[in-house]
């Protein structure tokens, strides 16, 4: 038997997914922070930020539909 048809599951993340998560955020808490442009009057940085924030946010529920669903 060789090492390659074992029956253990492997893990379902990988080092690459870990990385594009933690970039992910760190881009939601930057367009976060430039989100709150709208509430200050600064109408273009303000949805710039908006749409940082949930480019990010769209794309991890399609990652966890996809993977769970």
């Amino acid at each position: 038997m060789s090492p390659n048809d074992s029956n253990t599951e492997r893990p379902s993340f990988s080092l690459r997914n870990v990385v594009l998560v933690v970039l992910s955020l760190l881009l939601f808490h930057l367009g976060r922070g430039l989100a709150r442009g709208l509430v200050e009057g600064n109408y273009v940085i303000g949805i710039l930020g908006l749409i940082l924030a949930l480019v990010p946010t769209v794309w991890l529920l399609f990652v966890i539909r996809e993977a769970y669903f």
